[in-house]
């Protein structure tokens, strides 16, 4: 009975077994499937090689273009025998590749951070999914792909293979109706020799890739969950022996002058056993070789078709030319393999940088110097592509790294396209080469993929294939073995398979630091790094994610950079991320338009909101505000003050390899934003990590009463550099000149007289040149106007609705652009970095403030001034309130002085800013300030932004993040004029600095809307002014704004002044004192 029962149970297992697809087994990662090795494209000479164009050799067919292509929701609907060279294909669409087939219009996109878009069950993606899951409807979308190709004639007797570069999530492949094999693991490429399965003339392919597999347990990445044919597809050949594989490594003498150069090659041998040799070349990147650039001669002789052939060469290099990120010069090797008979077979080419990476004490250093990584994160992402992007924008990311002072990026986290490595080891960029491992979404226990070694086979391979791919280009700085996967065994497996391969290159992988050769962590507070960096461990550490940049954010950067800088165990950061992974979709009702979808937007479930929007620069690559900050807290030289009245100033030279005399020394001396002095010291030697005290030779002005003064020092680039123009700015900082400045002289002409009547509900304050009425309800200005025109106006009878101090509350019905005059605010529509005190924000009310007036008198002070005292209760629905005792003192020139105190309740939460909102009406359009700009900045954000005197206009003072917030605040404001085509408007003066912002759109407008396109925008002008904001922050998901930044409800005074201004009154600057 007992044998009858393992034997049933045994038949079982067998038809299970049978039974498993391929797609859902971790142990089967690939059937006929090339091993992993290193990237190249065969060309018929040096020539071709040199320039390394893919479609440039005559030994690759490009297959990207339209390929036909089915698509349907469940493997189960595929049309199984679409492949066979009979099938009838005609009525099928076509579709680009690469592409994903979501933004071709198949299937729906999916945004989840951690949760997984099927049921959970590993190796399993089949199991029924909740209703409200997209994969309920969609269970397992499998798209078929068909297309013909034709093998040149000169191929003959020469290997053919297939070449994926990257395919999402698995597939299968058939040549003329013939199964070739099946390939997951979708970051890295996939190749089949496909020789056996060809035949003369026309060739069938088909391709049949499934959205989820049992891989997809590893691609559990905080993106979009994407599916196709997304990277290039081409055919290659080569000689039936080939040079299969080569790796590069050099060591150095001690002052690195002589190089040697270990070159390891496989060589393959698809036919019988033969022989052939092999030509290395090493030339100047760009360089066609000549014989004198060849380098050695090898001899591979009798090489089997059962195993490779491996042989090593050293070749030694006398006074190389040093890569390193500043100065990334760059070789390419050679090799020319040729038959028995002397014809040449192949030609292959590889770029290579001579440099040395070492770790020692505390630091990561490259070519002997100690080295700060200044890094973001960088998903691949094309608004309209997916995951597909091209090499435009490639460089495009590039150029703007470099424009921006960023030399480092993690590629996060999945290796890249190839393309995008070339571009870093020709442009200078390190990078951070990370494996195709992510699978938070089971949890860091005992659940976690990395623990469990029957799926340590799928990690190594990862891994593998990724440092096999990759290991000759000199840009990978660093390998990391993933992210967010927990520890275990399985990452201990990774880490031994890459030190078996290449033992420069350290080691990093967040989660399981014991086996990583740096530490790192994700969103640390400054305070927190800062005790970490004194701590006495040999190892380096990097935060490999930091300052999460969703919306409008990247708050207290330099603070970090200060203490990084503070420490040598810190070796910088990466930022996440560098885009917002939005998806361009079609604006509803509007042909022609699109906006940037996040996740919900396609009604995709389960979806993670907006969290995907979280880059330094839009979508479609517009440089942003937190792009300037990143850029001036990154630039690599310092400037400290010495003796400023005298010019003295100290420059510190924070390159590792850049002589300053590689730029341009400027300066300019502004005087209230205009500028009064300027010119360039063209010649200025420092040595890289050297300083040295310099004197700007400015002339001392004679100090203008009242008047401002500040001096900017700038480096620029001398020439055109392949990422920039001549005369890029690198690096720059500016001081306030310590001059001694008269005060402006009393006014001596005499005021006109004013007029004040008063009746029940306003008082009315009437001068020569303007008239103000002052509603006791509301306890503000309701309409103001200056020489007839209407400057600030109120709804009609808008102020009745504010209930008298013995009434009975109300319902509160007043809107932001319902009174003009200054109404308290204190809302702003949440960041995303508010998520930690939004919800306190939210759950009071603060946008829905109700206004009680105590106490109102007037006071003629003399016959042309009159001063109005009003304290007024501003109270949110749920209780909390700030007591308010303005005084506002009227001039018979029309001048306002506002003087404020401000009480609010106390909270263990801060508030979101605190001022005032002025409506201002239709046509006051164009805004001149005297602050912190020219773009957007905040209180913990302006390090970039200089103060100046500035002009802009309403609308591009709006700042379109993808989910609408809180934009457009400036810092630091001495005064700000808002006025209208013909130049007349109104002045705000500050007694000491304010912020403000001029836009379309109140709070409560850019909080109810969830993408730009939903704004409809006002006619009037909602002017902000405020005595403070909160700091924006450094982490949706990490730490609050630093304790300074934080806006505490205390006792508060805010002073300013409104005044009339048209340009014939004069200059704005002189009008302001």
């Amino acid at each position: 009975m007992k044998s009858i029962f393992l034997l049933l149970t045994g038949i079982f297992l067998v038809t299970s077994l049978n039974a498993q697809h391929d797609w859902e087994n971790e142990q089967i990662i690939g059937i006929n499937k090339e091993s992993a090795h290193n990237y190249f494209v065969p060309f018929k000479n040096l020539k071709e090689a040199t320039s390394d164009v893919l479609v440039a050799s005559p030994y690759v067919v490009d297959l990207n273009g339209k390929w036909k292509f089915n698509w349907v929701k469940h493997p189960d609907l595929r049309p199984t025998d679409f492949y066979k060279p009979d099938f009838d294909i005609s009525y099928w669409d076509e579709i680009d590749v690469p592409s994903n087939w979501q933004t071709r219009g198949y299937g729906v996109p999916i945004y989840t951070n951690i949760r997984y878009p099927f049921t959970k069950n590993p190796p399993k993606v089949m199991d029924p999914a909740p209703e409200n899951f997209t994969a309920h409807s969609n269970p397992n979308p499998v798209g078929s792909y068909r297309r013909t190709f034709e093998i040149p004639a000169e191929w003959d007797g020469r290997e053919v293979l297939i070449h994926f570069a990257g395919v999402k999530s698995a597939f299968y492949i058939w040549v003329n109706g013939r199964k070739v094999g099946y390939s997951q693991g979708s970051m890295t490429p996939a190749e089949f020799d496909i020789t056996q399965y060809l035949v003369e003339g026309e060739n069938i392919l088909a391709v049949e890739v499934y959205r989820w597999s049992d891989g997809s347990y590893l691609e559990d990445q905080d993106f979009w969950r994407l599916s196709g044919i997304y990277r290039d597809v081409f055919l290659y050949s080569v000689p039936k022996l080939h040079l299969w594989d080569f790796g590069l490594k050099s060591t150095f003498n001690d002052d690195m002058t002589e190089a040697k150069v270990d070159i390891s090659m496989k060589f393959r041998n698809f036919g019988s056993r033969g022989s052939a040799s092999c030509d290395i070349y090493l030339a100047k990147f760009g360089k066609i070789p000549e014989e004198q650039d060849k380098v050695a001669t090898v001899s591979a002789q009798n090489v089997s078709s059962k195993k490779l052939s491996e042989i090593s060469e050293k070749i030694t290099v006398n006074n190389p030319k040093l890569w390193s990120a500043e100065e990334p010069n760059l070789y390419q090797i050679f090799f020319v393999l040729k038959d028995a008979s002397g014809k040449v077979t192949e030609v292959l080419s590889n770029h290579y940088g001579f440099r040395k990476i070492e770790i020692k004490d505390q630091q990561v250093w490259v070519n002997g110097k100690s080295v700060l990584f200044k890094g973001v994160n960088r998903h691949e992402h094309d608004p309209f592509n997916g995951r597909y992007v091209g090499l435009d924008m490639m460089i495009r990311d590039i150029e703007l790294f470099k424009q921006f002072n960023i030399n480092t990026v993690r590629t996060c986290h999945y290796p890249d396209h190839p393309d995008f490595y070339k571009l870093c080891d020709i442009y200078g960029i390190y990078v951070i080469d990370e494996a195709n491992v992510e699978s938070h979404g089971m949890g860091y226990g005992e659940e976690s993929l990395g623990h469990d070694v029957r799926w340590q086979k799928a990690h190594v391979d990862r891994v593998v294939s990724m440092v096999e791919r990759d290991k000759n280009h000199p840009s990978i700085i660093i390998w990391s073995l993933g992210n967010e996967a927990g520890p275990g065994v399985n990452f201990a497996a990774c880490a031994d398979a890459i030190k078996e391969r290449d033992t420069e290159r350290p080691v990093h992988y967040e989660r399981y630091n014991e086996v990583a050769d740096i530490e790192s962590v994700m969103y640390p507070s400054v305070e927190w790094l800062d005790e970490t960096g004194a701590k006495d461990n040999p190892k380096p550490f990097i935060m490999c994610e930091y300052a999460h940049a969703m919306g409008n954010a990247v708050g207290n950067l330099k603070e970090y950079w200060d203490v990084i800088e503070n420490h040598k165990r810190l070796i910088g950061g990466c930022i996440w991320d560098w885009v917002d992974q939005g998806l361009a979709k079609p604006v509803p009702g509007k042909e022609g338009e699109y906006f940037f979808a996040y996740g919900g937007d396609y009604n995709d479930f389960p979806n993670d909101g907006n969290f995907c929007i979280n880059g330094l620069t839009t979508p479609d690559r517009q440089i942003t505000p937190k792009m300037e900050e990143v850029k001036k807290v990154y630039q690599y030289v310092g400037f400290e003050p010495v003796d400023l009245l005298n010019g003295k100033i100290k420059i510190t030279n924070k390159y590792q390899f850049y002589n300053l005399s590689a730029f341009n020394l400027a300066y300019q001396l502004e005087c209230d934003g205009k500028v009064i002095q300027a010119n360039g010291m063209h010649s200025f030697d420092l040595a890289p990590g050297d300083s040295k005290t310099v004197t700007i030779p400015i002339k001392k002005p004679e100090p203008n009463p009242g008047s401002e003064y500040f001096l900017k020092v700038l480096f620029s680039t001398k020439t055109d550099e392949i990422w920039a123009k001549q005369g890029h700015t690198v690096a720059w900082e500016q001081f306030k000149m310590p001059y001694m400045v008269p005060a402006v002289a009393a006014a001596t002409e005499e005021l006109p007289q004013v007029k004040v009547t008063e009746d029940d509900f306003d008082i009315t304050v009437s001068g020569k040149y303007f008239d103000l009425v002052f509603g006791k309800e509301i306890g503000t200005i309701t309409d103001l106007s200056y020489y007839n025109q209407k400057l600030l106006t109120s709804e009609k009878e808008i102020h009745r609705s504010f209930r008298r101090r013995n009434e009975p509350p109300a319902p509160p019905t007043i809107t932001y652009n319902a009174v003009g005059g200054p109404m308290l605010n204190i809302f702003r529509a949440p960041v995303d970095n508010d998520r930690a005190f939004s919800r306190f924000w939210m759950n009071e009310e603060l946008w829905n403030l109700s206004t009680e007036v105590q106490s109102i008198s007037v006071e003629n002070i003399n016959s042309s001034t009159v001063e109005i005292k009003v304290e007024a209760k501003s109270s949110a629905p749920k209780g909390f309130s700030v007591l308010t005792n303005t005084t506002f003192t009227v001039y018979g020139n029309g001048f306002i002085d506002v003087k404020s105190t401000f009480t609010p309740d106390e909270t263990e939460w801060p508030l979101p800013k605190l001022g005032y909102i002025i409506n201002l009406p239709e046509g006051f359009e164009n805004v001149e300030y005297f602050g912190a700009g020219p773009f957007e900045n905040y209180v913990d954000r302006k390090h970039a932004a200089a103060i100046s005197k500035y002009e802009t206009t309403v609308d591009d003072m709006f700042v379109p993040y993808v989910r609408t917030q809180d934009c457009g605040n400036r810092s630091d404001v001495r005064w700000v004029t808002v006025t209208d085509r013909t130049g007349k408007g109104i002045m705000i003066k500050a007694k000491n600095v304010m912020d403000f912002s001029a836009l379309h759109y109140t709070p409560v407008d850019l909080d109810k809307a969830n993408h730009p396109y939903e704004l409809i925008k006002r006619k009037e002008t909602i002017l902000s002014i405020d005595v403070a904001h909160n700091g924006l922050g450094g982490a949706s998901c990490g730490p609050p704004p630093m304790d300074r930044y934080l806006l505490k409800t205390e006792k508060t005074e805010f002073n300013y002044s409104i005044r009339p201004y048209m340009p014939l009154l004069g200059n704005t600057a002189e009008l302001a004192k």
